[in-house]
């Protein structure tokens, strides 16, 4: 284990990527469909049951539902766009985000939106986060076999399969490449399972 848990958390807290989260409006609650998709923290907080988890306070939920609004039509708004400035205007909208949680959110509630942030996503996380995969010790040849189990996963979902049905089969897939003490690493990443209040009752399932 290269780094200890406090590092991950700071690195998972500035790669929270916003300007690059293709999601639902900004005015609009995180849809149940993204659930095992990377998404932006800060547009997890417009979903009741993560505010639930998190005890936001009403204040909270109000400020969290300003800027996500604010932040993510900006982010639309450099939709298509390149060059160094619209790079350097995604990394602002990154950075914002990044002091929302600093100032509003109590060091309680940020450790814990990573948790739940990790959650959303699920094992996919262990390839899409370099900070991840280090965290865990992750070999080559394990990565290599995650990223082929994720890369069916996302064919399974493109073509329509349930959700609960292709995350949890990839979850199984994650458990069977992983050692003991990696698994209970990325138990302790994960931290208390968020309890989302999904649709389909056979969604509530938990990574």
């Amino acid at each position: 284990m290269r780094q200890g848990m406090t590092a991950v958390a700071s690195a998972l807290l500035l790669s929270m990527a916003l300007a690059n989260s293709p999601c639902c409006a900004g005015t609009e609650a995180l849809p149940d469909s993204r659930l095992g998709i990377r998404t932006a923290p800060l547009l997890l907080l417009s979903r009741r049951d993560v505010q639930a988890d998190l005890q936001l306070s009403r204040t909270q939920v109000d400020d969290a539902e300003a800027a996500i609004s604010e932040l993510y039509n900006k982010a639309n708004g450099l939709r298509g766009l390149n060059g160094e400035k619209a790079i350097a205007e995604r990394r602002a909208i990154d950075e914002q985000q990044r002091q929302w949680f600093e100032t509003r959110l109590s060091e309680t509630q940020r450790k814990r939106i990573i948790q739940i942030d990790l959650q959303w996503e699920g094992p996919s996380a262990l390839v899409s986060r370099p900070a991840v995969a280090e965290f865990l010790d992750l070999t080559p040849e394990q990565l290599t076999t995650l990223k082929k189990a994720v890369d069916e996963s996302n064919r399974r979902r493109t073509k329509g399969e349930r959700t609960s049905s292709v995350e949890g089969e990839l979850a199984r897939q994650t458990l069977a490449v992983l050692s003991e003490a990696q698994k209970l690493r990325w138990k302790a990443m994960l931290g208390q399972p968020v309890q989302l209040q999904l649709t389909h009752a056979e969604d509530k399932k938990t990574k």
